[in-house]
C-alpha cells in the first residue's frame, strides 16, 4: 500500500506573497464532564488542555476555546495559558483589575443563572518559537461565590437544566 506524507498542502493558486497559512496539524480536547470551583485564585479547568509539538520554530499556533460556564451574581474570569504563561489577556490598568482572556458575569436573576450556562468562544494566534512540546490550557477564578463549567448552577435533573460540552483546539499554521 502506498502512502503520501506532506508537511503542508499549498493551494492550487499558490501561497500569497510572503504568506504561509497552510495547516500542518490540528489537536483538540473536548470536555463533556462538569467542573466546579470556589477559588478566588486561578486554577486549571480540569480536562481543558491540549498539547502540540510544532514542526518549525516559525510556525504559528491558532488556539480556539469554546467554554460554557455559569455563576450567580459574581464574576468568573478565564485565562489562556501556554504551559505556565498567560498569553492572552488585557492590559494592567490600576492595581485591582483582573487581566483576563474572557469573562462571564453572574446573571442577577437566579432562575436564569441556575439553568443557562453562558458561552464564550475565543481565538488567538500564538508564536511559541519552539519545536518542543507545549501545552495550552484554560484556567479560571472567581471574585467570590461559586462557578461551573458545562453545567448550570442548579444541577437538578429536569428539562430546564442543561449539561454542555467545552473544547480547546490548536492548529499549527505555516508562517
Amino acid at each position: 500500500m502506498s502512502q503520501l506524507k506532506v508537511n503542508s498542502i499549498i493551494p492550487v493558486a499558490g501561497v500569497p506573497t510572503g504568506g504561509g497559512g497552510g495547516i500542518i496539524q490540528m489537536k483538540q480536547t473536548v470536555k463533556t464532564d462538569a467542573f466546579s470551583t470556589t477559588s478566588t485564585s486561578a486554577v486549571d479547568v480540569t480536562g481543558l488542555s491540549v498539547s502540540i509539538t510544532p514542526t518549525s520554530t516559525s510556525s504559528k499556533i491558532l488556539v480556539t476555546y469554546d467554554v460554557k460556564a455559569s455563576c450567580e451574581n459574581v464574576q468568573m474570569s478565564f485565562f489562556l495559558l501556554r504551559d505556565s504563561t498567560n498569553i492572552y489577556r488585557g492590559d494592567q490598568v490600576g492595581s485591582n483589575r483582573t487581566r483576563t482572556s474572557s469573562v462571564i458575569g453572574g446573571i442577577p436573576d437566579p432562575s436564569e443563572a441556575n439553568r443557562t450556562p453562558q458561552q464564550m468562544h475565543v481565538m488567538f494566534i500564538d508564536s511559541p518559537a519552539t519545536t518542543s512540546a507545549i501545552t495550552y490550557k484554560i484556567q479560571c477564578q472567581l471574585n467570590t461565590g461559586d462557578g461551573y463549567v458545562n453545567r448550570a448552577r442548579d444541577d437538578t435533573d429536569n428539562v430546564y437544566r442543561t449539561r454542555t460540552a467545552s473544547s480547546i483546539t490548536v492548529m499549527e499554521v505555516s508562517a
